[in-house]
């Protein structure tokens, strides 16, 4: 406790007040286009290649290349049961970390993120917060909170180049 009052008073002593503010808004923000960018924004379509189902090519490929050698490309079955099962892997880290959120948290990034009118584009968020019982300011309180603890517990899970 000590050591962190210490460091707490010297940081307060190389920044003002209202640079640490900007410092942490600036975090805040980084985690949030994290949780949309790289993870909410594209879970239909991983969703989408978890439950999609190739049919193996029937068509034979020679190769003069040894099996036990490095350089050997897998099949394209092998390359798209890779991928279905990456996909699933994604889904169930996502379902998992936002199952650490508050209920209310949970349902905002359910009906906001994870599901779509009928027309597929997703819901506004005027229309959600009414169905949750809740002003749209403590919406979009609750909304910056939720996916900010999503982008600090999904930062770093998968490399962004995995599902581009």
């Amino acid at each position: 406790m000590k050591n962190e009052m210490q460091l707490s008073s010297s940081v307060e002593k190389m920044f003002t007040q209202k640079e640490i503010e900007e410092i942490l808004k600036d975090e805040q923000r980084f985690y949030i286009e994290h949780a949309e960018k790289n993870w909410l924004n594209r879970y239909f379509k991983i969703k989408a290649i978890a439950n999609e189902t190739k049919v193996p090519s029937i068509v034979s490929s020679i190769s003069d290349m040894p099996h036990g050698s490095s350089n050997f490309k897998k099949s394209k079955t092998e390359m798209y049961a890779i991928k279905t099962i990456q996909a699933s892997e994604w889904l169930e880290i996502l379902g998992s970390t936002i199952q650490l959120l508050s209920p209310i948290e949970q349902e905002l990034i359910e009906l906001k993120y994870l599901r779509r009118r009928n027309d597929g584009a997703r819901y506004s968020d005027e229309s959600i917060y009414p169905q949750l019982y809740i002003g749209k300011t403590r919406y979009y309180e609750i909304k910056k909170e939720a996916l900010e603890i999503l982008g600090r517990h999904l930062y770093g899970v998968f490399a962004e180049k995995d599902f581009s």
